[in-house]
């Protein structure tokens, strides 16, 4: 049985260590800035050492892992495994960045394994969470430029990992989302709601409906670039609880509101067609209850324009 005073994660990087320690080659030749091979090696025990009670020491550790050459996959992701077990606190989200690991993670979205890659995707996300030290220095590092770009990517957990991670940077937080806008990355978010991948597509429209639900100006922003048309082609005149169109609704509710959508009359009788359809099959379902509430929302919202 696992200690329950020993973090989530603690034990998969102690192996890595174990591991890093027990194959340390002492006959290497060390590398340019490289602390020697007997400091490494006793920074790598004292490390594993202290992993359970010092959080500093272990981010240390696995940023060692992660930058150095010989670390297997396996290896990456249990460090970055062990990394997102500390940073749900955010003094430690705090000590990763300033410890240098931005650096490491921005090489990790970008040129890694592609299951590392989701797994430092993950890491950005969960290191920007309502965290505006980090998410400063994120932007000020230059990774919405390279999460915009992985949108187009043909691997579509790392499309998913690349949203979730641009969220947390740009949702509640002004300069994260003027930078969004600034690099098109509306634009870029757009074809995410084309995706035949269902997390991917959900994961889109929520990041749309909750950036427009508050802000006017962001809303107007998401008009211009027509992303309404693009989501109403995802409406469904469904009889039961569907995850997907409940996010679809959530987003046209919030896009609808004193929203100018420039519909013809054709079109809008269409999206009233379906809403009332949808309203008059799930009302009296108990758990399409919020479903229900966004598509009387958005039938207010186009009957006052």
């Amino acid at each position: 049985m696992s200690d329950p005073n020993v973090p989530r994660g603690a034990l998969s990087l102690q192996n890595v260590l174990k591991y890093t320690v027990q194959h340390h080659d002492e006959n290497a030749e060390p590398k340019l800035n490289e602390a020697p091979d007997v400091e490494r090696k006793e920074f790598l025990a004292n490390a594993l050492n202290a992993m359970t009670t010092d959080a500093t020491a272990a981010l240390k550790a696995a940023l060692l892992i992660l930058n150095s050459d010989e670390a297997s996959t396996e290896d990456q992701i249990e460090s970055l495994d062990a990394i997102r077990s500390y940073i749900d606190d955010i003094d430690n989200a705090i000590t990763l960045v300033k410890l240098g690991g931005t650096a490491t993670l921005l090489r990790y979205i970008k040129d890694s394994d592609s299951e590392v890659r989701v797994s430092a995707l993950n890491t950005v996300a969960e290191v920007a969470q309502n965290n505006v030290f980090c998410q400063n220095a994120l932007i000020n590092d230059k990774f919405l430029p390279v999460l915009t770009k992985n949108l187009s990517n043909a691997n579509q957990e790392i499309v998913r990992s690349s949203i979730y991670a641009i969220s947390s940077l740009v949702r509640n937080f002004q300069p994260g989302y003027n930078e969004f806008k600034r690099i098109k990355g509306i634009s870029a978010l757009i074809p995410c709601l084309k995706s035949t991948n269902s997390n991917v597509y959900i994961k889109a429209a929520f990041l749309i409906a909750s950036l427009t639900s508050g802000d006017k100006s962001v809303r107007d922003d998401f008009v211009k670039a027509e992303v309404f048309p693009v989501l109403v082609e995802n409406l469904k005149p469904i009889e039961e609880f569907d995850v997907k169109q409940e996010t679809t609704l959530f987003a046209l509710s919030s896009l609808s509101l004193e929203s100018d959508l420039k519909l013809s009359t054709e079109k809008r009788n269409e999206i009233l067609s379906t809403l009332q359809l949808i309203i008059s099959k799930n009302k009296q379902t108990e758990n399409c209850e919020e479903m229900v509430n966004y598509a009387r929302n958005i039938v207010d919202n186009l009957n006052a324009r």
